[in-house]
């Protein structure tokens, strides 16, 4: 039972994890996209409104895309070293 509640509370240290890289994930990559549009001598001229929407666009890309994905390895990667380390502790 003992490991039960382990696993409860690492999925709940997990979860936190998991919203904490992904807010951060998400800040960096607005940040990069906020930087790419006020370096580019192109679009000196145009609205705020036109950020907005360029910033917008890149984020919808960002939320389709493998790096988003990835964040799922948060709860992938310590669920497998937990069963294998369960595995091994009991049946080797």
């Amino acid at each position: 039972m003992g490991w039960l509640r382990l696993a409860f509370f690492m999925y709940v240290g997990l979860t936190v994890i998991y919203f904490v890289t992904g807010i951060y994930s998400r800040s960096v990559r607005r940040e990069k996209l906020e930087k790419e549009w006020d370096t580019d001598p192109a679009r000196e001229g145009l609205t705020e409104q036109e950020r907005s929407a360029f910033i917008e666009a890149g984020m919808v890309h960002y939320d389709k895309g493998l790096k988003k994905r990835l964040l799922w390895l948060i709860y992938i990667l310590p669920t497998i070293g937990f069963a294998v380390t369960i595995y091994f502790i009991n049946w080797h």
